[in-house]
Order: C-alpha cells, then sequence, then structure tokens
C-alpha cells in the first residue's frame, strides 16, 4: 500500500469530490470538439471496471463530426416504419448532434443467461467509470439509452452485429452551465454483525 504521508494529494478526497460532481447534464457545446486522446482515455478507463471471468464483454462506438448528424439522419429515415410518431422521427435528424462526441457502448450478449447478466453489469460499471472519467476531466456527460425500436438501427449503423446489445449512448462535451446536485434521499442499509 502506497505511504499517504507521500501522497501529492488527498485521494479519497478528490475520488470523493468527482463522485459528488458528476451531474447528468447536456448543458454543454455541441461546436467545441472534445479531443480523441481525451475520447481515447476515457474509453481505456472505463475497461478497468470489474469483469467476473474476465470475459470483457464491451465494445465501445465514438460518433464526432458529421457522424453525430448521419445517424439521426439514419434512424430519422427508419423510424416512421417503426411506428415512431412523426414529430419525435423528426427530432432524431438533431438528437445526436447535441454534444460534441456521443459513445455507444455495447455488451457482448453471451449465451448463458447468468453469464448474460453479470457482462451487462460490467458494462454498466464501465460506463460510470467512463463518466467519472470524463467529470474529472472537465467534461459534462449524459448517460442516455435509445428506445429498443430503434436499436437494430443504431447497431446497423455502428456495424455492431446482433451478437451485442446497447447499453448506453454517453453524449460528452464542454460544459456551458453547472448542473445542480439533485436532492438524494438516505441510503436504505441493513447491517449484520456477528
Amino acid at each position: 500500500m502506497t505511504d499517504p504521508q507521500i501522497l501529492p494529494f488527498d485521494v479519497p478526497a478528490a475520488v470523493d469530490e468527482v463522485i459528488r460532481s458528476r451531474r447528468t447534464s447536456l448543458q454543454v457545446d455541441p461546436d467545441d470538439p472534445v479531443p480523441d486522446e481525451l475520447i481515447a482515455r476515457l474509453v481505456e478507463l472505463a475497461t478497468w471496471a470489474p469483469n467476473h471471468k474476465r470475459t470483457w464483454p464491451w465494445r465501445f462506438t465514438v460518433i464526432t463530426g458529421a457522424a453525430r448528424h448521419r445517424l439521426g439522419e439514419a434512424l430519422a429515415m427508419v423510424a416512421p416504419d417503426l411506428g415512431v410518431p412523426p414529430e419525435k422521427a423528426a427530432k432524431l435528424r438533431t438528437k445526436y448532434a447535441r454534444s460534441p462526441a456521443v459513445v455507444l457502448v455495447w455488451v457482448r450478449v453471451d449465451p448463458s443467461p447468468l453469464r448474460a447478466k453479470e457482462d451487462r453489469d460490467a458494462v454498466a460499471a464501465a460506463v460510470q467509470n467512463l463518466l467519472l472519467a470524463a467529470t474529472s476531466f472537465g467534461l459534462g456527460n449524459y448517460w442516455a439509452t435509445v428506445p429498443e425500436v430503434l436499436e437494430d438501427g443504431v447497431r446497423r449503423f455502428a456495424h455492431v452485429g446482433d451478437d451485442h446489445d446497447l447499453v448506453a449512448l454517453v453524449y460528452l462535451g464542454w460544459p456551458t452551465a453547472t448542473a445542480p446536485a439533485p436532492p438524494r434521499p438516505e441510503p436504505e442499509v441493513t447491517w449484520f454483525d456477528g
């Protein structure tokens, strides 16, 4: 263990601060790009999540620049045939351009139901690592999902096979405002001792 006397700063306090300051917010500048090197670092940090049996089930698709509009257009084209109301289908054209970077986080679906559940949990932990790392670098972030009816369209756009499910669509960008902390209830904890 590292001697706490030689640490350059208070690591537990820094971790506490990052966890408590992370916000779900789309108040970002969509035209101020996030460097590719930073996104690559965030993705690499995501993969340090706990992963039972070391299956490494995550896969990432990074969408920036004009590709954000192409994703929206591709989904807007198929949405009406899938029963998406016209007003929601029209919004898809600009929805993914709300931030300069969008990271799709996938899980490779194992045929074993138990392994599939454990792998999905590991990918969710990887998403949290990504969000916390983004916060530590000063990025705003937002964990979103895609309506299930559109997931095949996203899968085709990203060239991801049917053996993967989308766990998260993460918007990343430089904040334009500070989101307030929502109130949190006290955790329900049952303690057993002895």
